[in-house]
C-alpha cells in the first residue's frame, strides 16, 4: 500500500521484485497519481484510490468503497503498509497479517500506539526520514522481512525492469536525452533562465522535454516550447526506459529512471544535500547528483557539457 506520489511508489520496486522472486503474488493499493506504474504482469491486482485534494486527507467515498471490495475479493494473506496515511491502515484492517512503520514511543507516542493497535508487526523508522543513513529503498524493503529471501534489496536491472516494463520490452538506451521539466526545478532552486539555457544547449542534439499533464503551461511559459505530455503513466515509463540520459530534479522521474538503467542527472536543493542524496539517489542506474546552486553557477552550460560529453 503506497498512497503517495510516483517516486514514493517507485522506491518499492525492489520490494515488489523480491516478493515475486520469493513466489508471492503481489497486489498494490495506489492512487490516481501513481496508478499504472507497475507492469500488469508483475501484479495480480491494482486498487486505485482517488485522493481528496490537499489540505484534506483521505480518498473519495466511491474509490474507497471500490478498493475495499476489491481487496476483500483478493483474500490477501499480508498487507505491507508503506504509507503514513491513516486510510492505508484502514484498507489493511481485514487482512490477517499487517506490517507498518512506527517511530517509537519516545518520539511520537500517540502515533506509535495508534499504529501498534492496527498492525500485527511494526518496523522501526526514524522520525526524520533517512536519518538512519539508508536509502528509501532499504527502508521500504524492511517491510518485507520474513516474506523475501534476501536481506538486501535487489540491484539487478532485469528483475527491476521486469516489475516496471511490460512483456516484450527491449531497452535500448540509445535514444535522445530526456529532460523532465516542471515547477519543481524552480522549487529546487534552479533559476528559470538557467533551465532555459540548459535546454537551449541540448535541443540541437535531440533533447526531448517532458512535462506532466498539469505542468505543460508552466513549462511553455519558462522554456518557450511545447513539451511532450505522455498519454499515460505507462507510456511515460517507456520513454524513460529508452532514454540515453534522464535529466531531472529530485522527482519521480529520477526514481523511476533509477530502476531502469539510463544515466541520470539528478539535481537536489542545497539544503541537506548529502542526506537527500543518500536517501533518494537513483537506486541502480549510473547517476551524478548536483546542487541547485552549482547548476545556477554554471549558467546551465556546465550541466549541458556533462550530458554532451556522455556523462
Amino acid at each position: 500500500m503506497r498512497l503517495d506520489g510516483i517516486g514514493d511508489a517507485a522506491v518499492c520496486t525492489p520490494l515488489v521484485a523480491a516478493l515475486r522472486a520469493a513466489g508471492h503474488e503481489v497486489g498494490v493499493a495506489l492512487t490516481t497519481r501513481n496508478a499504472g506504474l507497475f507492469a500488469s504482469h508483475a501484479i495480480v491486482a491494482e486498487h486505485v484510490l482517488e485522493r481528496i485534494p490537499w489540505p484534506e486527507h483521505g480518498s473519495t467515498e466511491e474509490s474507497t468503497a471500490r478498493a475495499n471490495a476489491e481487496i476483500a475479493e483478493q483474500r490477501y494473506d499480508a498487507a505491507l503498509i508503506a504509507s503514513e496515511e491513516p486510510e492505508a491502515y484502514q484498507l489493511a484492517a481485514p487482512i490477517r497479517v499487517r506490517v507498518g512503520f512506527t517511530t517509537g514511543i519516545a518520539t511520537r507516542p500517540l502515533k506509535t500506539l495508534w499504529v501498534r493497535s492496527r498492525v500485527t508487526r511494526t518496523v522501526r523508522r526514524d522520525q526524520h526520514e533517512g536519518a538512519q543513513g539508508e536509502h528509501e529503498v532499504e527502508t521500504m524493503y524492511r517491510l518485507g522481512a520474513g516474506f523475501v529471501r534476501t536481506p538486501l534489496p535487489p540491484v539487478d536491472l532485469p528483475s527491476l525492469r521486469d516489475s516496471l516494463l511490460e512483456d516484450g520490452w527491449v531497452v535500448r538506451h540509445n535514444e535522445s536525452a530526456v529532460l523532465q521539466a516542471g515547477p519543481k526545478w524552480r522549487v529546487a532552486g534552479v533559476a528559470d533562465a538557467v533551465l532555459y539555457r540548459l535546454v537551449e544547449r541540448l535541443l540541437p542534439d535531440g533533447l526531448r522535454v517532458l512535462a506532466g499533464p498539469g505542468e505543460a503551461d508552466q513549462v511553455r511559459a519558462v522554456l518557450g516550447l511545447e513539451p511532450e505530455v505522455c498519454a499515460d503513466l505507462r507510456s511515460w515509463v517507456d520513454v524513460l526506459a529508452h532514454a540515453s540520459t534522464v535529466i531531472t530534479v529530485d522527482t519521480g522521474a529520477a526514481h523511476v529512471a533509477g530502476m531502469l538503467g539510463p544515466h541520470v542527472i539528478d539535481v537536489f536543493p542545497d539544503a541537506d544535500f548529502e542526506a537527500q542524496v543518500r536517501r533518494w539517489r537513483p537506486w541502480v542506474s549510473p547517476y551524478r547528483a548536483f546542487r541547485a546552486s552549482d547548476v545556477n553557477a554554471g549558467g546551465g552550460d556546465e550541466l549541458a557539457e556533462v550530458v554532451l560529453d556522455g556523462f
